[in-house]
């Protein structure tokens, strides 16, 4: 079941991890006295929780009630059935676009391209996986949106270089392309798979 995005909160069982994006259980733990007279910049008069993620394992680590690892982010989290090959490229841009968002648009066009790939399993050549991907559904806004960012088409960067016409603008559209190319051609699907399965098994067949 999906759950609508619920931001880290301190000492909430559950919320969406602020490193894998994904809505997990979260586990607490104090760190006493000893460990924190241990640490540099920290007076024993500071509450220090570590708040550890079931899904990815990763830890949170929040000093009076605020997060203060991982960074927070202006980005949007990534849609729920995103694949994880994706995912964690998504996930490394948005940890990174407030300081660098030259850097996280260049993961950002990485993980277009893998998202692309997984989707038509095709070539090399991601301007005709797009062609194809069309025939399945996607939006042609969408592919003139991928040329407009320089996805696809003749000026397209190469995934993975950094270009310094990129800006915040550039990476927050790319965000929210990823976002919508997992809405249009993996989520919707499911959902209409979905609800054709509770259809009446009469009704099956008559639409057959």
């Amino acid at each position: 079941m999906k759950v609508d995005y619920l931001p880290p909160r301190f000492n909430e069982e559950g919320f969406h991890c602020p490193h894998c994006g994904v809505y997990s259980r979260q586990d607490w733990y104090e760190v006493s006295l000893e460990e924190k007279l241990a640490l540099e910049d920290i007076t024993p008069d500071e509450n220090i929780s570590l708040c550890r993620c079931e899904n990815c394992s990763k830890h949170s680590i929040w000093i009076d009630e605020k997060m203060i690892y991982p960074l927070s982010s202006s980005a949007p989290i990534p849609q729920g059935d995103m694949p994880d090959e994706v995912r964690n490229d998504f996930m490394e841009a948005r940890n990174i676009v407030d300081a660098s968002p030259r850097s996280a648009t260049a993961l950002l066009r990485v993980a277009l391209q893998k998202l692309i790939w997984y989707l038509d399993e095709g070539g090399e050549a991601v301007d005709d996986n797009i062609e194809n991907l069309k025939r399945k559904g996607l939006d042609d806004k969408i592919q003139k949106a991928l040329n407009s960012v320089r996805v696809i088409g003749d000026e397209a960067v190469p995934p993975g270089q950094i270009d310094p016409k990129d800006d915040t603008e550039t990476a927050m559209i790319l965000f929210n392309l990823v976002n919508l190319v997992v809405d249009s051609l993996i989520t919707q699907p499911r959902k209409v798979d979905e609800i054709l399965e509770k259809l009446p098994n009469s009704k099956k067949e008559e639409d057959v």
